[in-house]
């Protein structure tokens, strides 16, 4: 067990991530704005991909954020569902997930003018069926301008879309 510093997750909780090796690849790209993103260059980004993409994709990361405390809940409750890896993993994969999706962090926004409905459904978390609508819609009537618009796509939840304004680009 590792006590972890105030420059960590917290100066009072001790997280116990166990000797295990997690598998998932931070492999899948995720094109928004015309421009596929990965995860940001740093320390702990070979350890996160390896450690995170084969049970999802970068899309669940981009454009979330999380306290270190936060992302450390995260990662346990991985550990728990059956991820496996190192403490020094777990721990690198904490800290760097922290420090690039922060609360503090720019928000990645993901343009609903030029997202594929594939980057739709996976980024906005739309069903395969609102996506395409929202594609649909927007080759016949053209481009989106605000948010009330794109809730005017038939079969769209207006929660969904509320629920992810701040990363909505037009």
């Amino acid at each position: 067990m590792r006590i972890l510093s105030s420059n960590s997750i917290s100066a009072t909780r001790q997280y116990n991530f166990g000797m295990r090796n997690i598998t998932w690849l931070f492999t899948v790209p995720l094109l928004l704005n015309g421009q596929t993103l990965t995860l940001p260059d740093g320390p702990g980004k070979a350890t996160t991909q390896k450690v995170c993409g084969a049970c999802h994709g970068a899309e669940l990361v981009i454009g979330r954020q999380e306290t270190r405390e936060g992302w450390a809940t995260i990662v346990t409750e991985m550990v728990q569902r059956g991820a496996v890896g190192t403490d020094d993993e777990l721990y690198d994969v904490v800290d760097y997930l922290a420090k690039n999706f922060s609360k503090t962090s720019p928000v990645i926004k993901i343009n609903v003018n030029k997202a594929t409905a594939g980057d739709l459904e996976k980024a906005l978390r739309l069903s395969e069926a609102q996506a395409a609508a929202v594609v649909h819609w927007r080759e016949e009537k053209g481009d989106f301008k605000s948010i009330e618009e794109l809730e005017k796509v038939p079969g769209i939840e207006a929660a969904k879309i509320e629920a992810s304004k701040n990363r909505l680009a037009f």
